[in-house]
C-alpha cells in the first residue's frame, strides 16, 4: 500500500464511522420514537383516561398519534379507516367500570417491541380490574387482555396503518364478566362463548342502550319491544367473531353510537347498516388488504420496505 492510498483510507473510515454511527443514532431515535407514540396510544385506553374521548369526542386526543389517513385491520373486530374509525376502535370501546361488571383496563403494559425505521411490531397486556370505588372489591385483579400488533409509521411518527389482533376474546368476555368456570376453566363449547349475561337481559339491556342514543333522525326501532323483536330474530354471536349480523357485533357499535350517533345508529338497526352484516372471510381478512394496505405485495410492515 502506498502512501496516497493510506491517507486515503485513513480520511475515509472515521467518515465511514460516523456515517454508520448516525445511522445506528437515527435507527435509535425512530424506535424510541415509535415505542412512545405506541406506549401513548395503549394508555389512553386506559381508565380514566380514556374518559375524555367518550365526553368529548376527538378533540380529546393528543395531536401525533394517528395520521389523518390511518388505515387498519384489528381481529376479530373489524377494518378501520381514516382517523376517526381508528380512534374510536381504540379509545372508544375501551371499557369504563360501570354495570354489571364495574371493571375496567387499570394498565396496559407493551411486554413485547421490535422496531426498525418505520415499522413496528408490540404485545400488550391489558390488566383488567374492579375500579368503580363504589365496590367492596375495588381493585380486584379480574383477568388480563392481550393485543398483538403491527405498526407503520408516517414521517412524523404518526400511526399510518396497523395489523392487530386479539387472541381469546370471548374468553376475555367471560372472564371480565365473571361467568367463566373456575373448575374446569379449558372445556368450553365455542358456540356458548358470547357476552357474560343471559341472552334475553342482553337483548333487552342493548335495545335500552339503542333507544337512549339512537334518536330523531337516528331512529333505529319505534321503541324496546320492537328492538328486541327484531334481535331476538338474529344469531346472538360469539366475541371471537365480531363482523356479522348479529346481536354481538350491535353491542360493539352502541358503544360507538356514544360518539358518533349519526355515524353508529345504523348498525345496531336492522339492517347492520352496512358494518354489522354477514361477511365473506377471503374478502374481509384478506382482499382488503388492497384498500387498506395498498397491496399484499407491498408487504407494508417489513422491514425496509
Amino acid at each position: 500500500m502506498n502512501i496516497k492510498n493510506f491517507h486515503i483510507i485513513s480520511l475515509f473510515l472515521p467518515l465511514a464511522t460516523l456515517i454508520l454511527l448516525g445511522s445506528a443514532k437515527n435507527h435509535t431515535s425512530q424506535a424510541s420514537r415509535n415505542l412512545a407514540t405506541i406506549k401513548a396510544i395503549y394508555n389512553l385506553t386506559v381508565f380514566p383516561n380514556n374518559v375524555p374521548f367518550i365526553t368529548q369526542g376527538f378533540s380529546a386526543i393528543p395531536a401525533g398519534l394517528f395520521n389523518a389517513n390511518a388505515t387498519g385491520r384489528v381481529s376479530p373486530l373489524g377494518n378501520f379507516s381514516g382517523f376517526e374509525e381508528s380512534a374510536e376502535y381504540f379509545f372508544g370501546l375501551a371499557p369504563t367500570p360501570q354495570a354489571p361488571f364495574y371493571a375496567a383496563f387499570a394498565t396496559a403494559d407493551v411486554v413485547e417491541f421490535s422496531s426498525c425505521g418505520d415499522v413496528a411490531s408490540s404485545v400488550v397486556r391489558f390488566d383488567a380490574r374492579v375500579l368503580n370505588q363504589s365496590r367492596p372489591d375495588f381493585g380486584k385483579h379480574v383477568t388480563y387482555l392481550k393485543e398483538i400488533a403491527f405498526w407503520k409509521f408516517d414521517k412524523d411518527g404518526a400511526v399510518l396503518a396497523y395489523d392487530a389482533w386479539i387472541p381469546n376474546l370471548a374468553l376475555f368476555e367471560l372472564y371480565f364478566g365473571g361467568t367463566a368456570p373456575k373448575d374446569c376453566p379449558s372445556a368450553y363449547n365455542p358456540g356458548s362463548l358470547s357476552i357474560a349475561v343471559p341472552v334475553d337481559d342482553s337483548i333487552l339491556g342493548l335495545c335500552g342502550s339503542i333507544q337512549q342514543l339512537c334518536t330523531g333522525s337516528n331512529l333505529q326501532y319505534k321503541d324496546v319491544a320492537e328492538c328486541a323483536n327484531v334481535l331476538h330474530t338474529k344469531r346472538f354471536g360469539i366475541a371471537d367473531e365480531l363482523w356479522g349480523d348479529d346481536v354481538v357485533c350491535r353491542f360493539v357499535h352502541v358503544l360507538l353510537a356514544r360518539i358518533r350517533p349519526e355515524v353508529h345508529c345504523p348498525h345496531v338497526g336492522p339492517t347492520g347498516g352496512g358494518k354489522c352484516v354477514d361477511v365473506q372471510y377471503d374478502q374481509v381478512y384478506f382482499e382488503d388488504d388492497q384498500v387498506l394496505f395498498g397491496g399484499v405485495g407491498d408487504n407494508i410492515f417489513m422491514c425496509g420496505k
